[in-house]
């Protein structure tokens, strides 16, 4: 796991070859270009394809069924495939909302029955009105007055027509609106919207087999487009040109073979200090799925580090000590298995399934460390209860866990920090907070057992004060050699600054009492759920049935929360926490220079 080296390249040639050099250069994809133009910054946007183009593109990938697809480019109008997609596709979501309100209004008219409400002048002054009351509120209709019928009932409710010239004041339940039509109409009405749907869906189907050769022409255009930026970012006049990039160090024979092809002159040279190039990361298989979640939030600096093992492993820890049941985990390594070939047909998806598969290995392994089998612990003498050797009701034990993880955590990013400062007198700055940080969580575990423990709280009084000691002598970029009163009062008072993130480090440290706190929320539902559970199968005859009933619905939700909780606050004790102090710097990624079209 590394930020691959790069090299800025520039080469020269004749004006007349340039395009020649573009689109080799263009063929080997290995160079960031950067702006040579004298027109300032140019414009990097996408190709001249229509935003149309691309709608009906994604809309028929979407589609679940594929025809064969057709290979021969002159059979194909692309203009007149992409408007009929366009066209079925605001069809689709027109039929899609008049069948969700026409579904609503015949699951409303049901209870009512078939029938035509009467024209206004039927019953002369009189109106109907409609009413879904509860059977317990029947009883506020008796002695009014009213002349009213009930057309049907269930278990709950009681449909209620009340013929009144006005509308009836102090009614129990706000009055029903009905569609006017029948229901017989809106049945026959239903019925014809869905078999449009069905028509336009196996129309769908048929466009599906120009997919391959749609995206083919988006790719020329794409092509075609950064060729233009291309040649714009580059420096020519009547008579030679330049163009200039950065490129991994490993391609630069690759480099030199084209230039000496092309008869072109190729100069290169390392990032000068204070340059910014861009950042490549490269990372082995099994951690692309932590370099995926590292990009997501942000992209390093090409200066700094990456972080995609340390955020890979601990993602996964985290998640684990959220999600905190075996059961749980076993269940979404089950829906692992199920979606395992679909997420391996792409290479984002690949990486996905890799993380997961982390994920819920140290899902299972916390799980049974803590002895929690959807909320129920194993039977003493039982396999599982070998496993069971964390108290995970002890608040206080698993408070220590958390905070021992999050100082941990914390200090190695500025571990990181100081071994690439190791030259400067700044990495006894990161130094500082690393002993700072220990010495605090020692000091807190002595004075906060049931007896304070001397030693530890001297051992972190030590450290602490040695730490904070180093951050305000060392957190100063004001040379340290120079005689000056101004310089050392500057570094004097930049060290002083830098202290008043004490309390910005211990809110960090705090905030991983997150995995704790969310297990403890996720045990707590499941025995809840399991409490509802027995009691709902000790009710005779319906038992049985309410018991499975809470078991799916309840532990589906806490599963549910459990995942969605893992995810977001994993990623953010990562991605805010960890990458507060071990991140300083962002940068930008590499977009090599590449052709899309095959």
């Amino acid at each position: 796991m590394a930020i691959v080296s790069l090299s800025r390249v520039t080469l020269y040639g004749m004006a007349e070859q340039k395009d020649a050099v573009l689109h080799g250069l263009q063929d080997l994809g290995c160079v960031h270009l950067v702006d040579l133009s004298e027109r300032g910054a140019v414009s990097r946007t996408g190709s001249d394809v229509s935003t149309e183009t691309h709608q009906a593109l994604r809309f028929l990938r979407a589609c679940a069924i594929r025809r064969r697809p057709v290979r021969d480019p002159t059979a194909i109008r692309p203009n007149d495939v992409v408007q009929e997609a366009l066209k079925i596709e605001q069809l689709q979501q027109q039929l899609l909302l008049l069948r969700d309100e026409l579904a609503a209004a015949v699951q409303t008219l049901e209870p009512w029955g078939d029938f035509h409400l009467p024209a206004e002048e039927e019953f002369g002054a009189l109106r109907w009105w409609f009413y879904v009351i509860p059977h317990y509120r029947l009883r506020f209709l008796e002695g009014r007055g009213l002349v009213w019928q009930e057309v049907s009932r269930d278990h709950r409710f009681t449909w209620v027509v009340v013929i009144s010239a006005t509308e009836p004041a102090e009614m129990p339940v706000p009055r029903t609106q009905l569609d006017q039509r029948p229901l017989s109409e809106l049945r026959r009405r239903l019925e014809s919207v869905e078999s449009e749907l069905e028509e336009l869906h196996w129309q769908r189907v048929a466009l599906t087999r120009w997919v391959d050769l749609i995206g083919r022409t988006i790719a020329f255009a794409d092509d075609q487009a950064a060729w233009r930026l291309a040649a714009r970012l580059a420096i020519d006049d009547r008579s030679v040109f330049a163009v200039q990039g950065w490129t991994p160090c490993r391609d630069l024979d690759r480099l030199r073979s084209f230039a000496a092809v092309h008869s072109v002159a190729l100069t290169t040279e390392s990032p000068r200090p204070g340059e910014l190039p861009p950042t490549l990361l490269e990372n082995s298989p099994l951690l692309e799925g932590g370099q995926d979640a590292v990009t997501f939030y942000m992209t390093p600096s090409y200066q700094a580090w990456d972080p995609s093992g340390v955020v890979f492993v601990s993602f996964s820890v985290f998640f684990a000590m959220i999600m905190a049941d075996m059961g749980y985990a076993l269940v979404v390594g089950g829906l692992l298995l199920l979606l395992w070939r679909t997420l391996g047909r792409s290479a984002a998806g690949g990486r996905l399934r890799r993380l997961a598969l982390a994920t819920v290995t140290a899902s299972i392994i916390y799980g049974g460390l803590i002895g929690s089998w959807f909320g129920r612990v194993p039977a003493a003498g039982s396999l599982l209860s070998h496993f069971h050797v964390i108290d995970a009701g002890d608040t206080a034990l698993m408070m220590r866990i958390s905070m021992t993880i999050g100082v941990v955590h914390l200090s190695l990013a500025n571990l990181v920090v100081a071994w690439r400062a190791r030259w400067s007198l700044r990495m006894l700055s990161s130094v500082g907070w690393m002993t700072a940080l220990m010495g605090g969580l020692a000091f807190g575990f002595g004075k906060s057992g049931a007896e304070p423990q001397e030693s530890l709280v001297r051992y972190g009084t030590w450290l602490l004060a040695a730490g904070l000691l180093l951050v305000a002598g060392f957190s100063s970029d004001r040379p340290l050699q120079t005689f000056s009163l101004r310089v050392h009062t500057g570094r004097l008072l930049d060290g002083f600054k830098a202290l008043t993130n004490v309390s910005r480090a211990f809110g960090d440290v705090l905030s991983y009492l997150r995995l704790f706190a969310l297990g403890l929320a996720s045990a707590q539902l499941a025995v809840t759920f399991n409490d509802l559970t027995d009691r709902a199968s000790s009710i005779a005859g319906i038992g049985s049935g309410l018991a499975v009933l809470v078991v799916i619905l309840g532990h589906g939700l806490n599963l549910t929360l459990g995942v969605m909780s893992g995810v977001i606050h994993g990623l953010r004790l990562n991605c805010i926490e960890f990458f507060g102090w071990g991140l300083p710097d962002e940068g930008y990624p590499f977009h090599p220079f590449s052709r899309k079209a095959t």
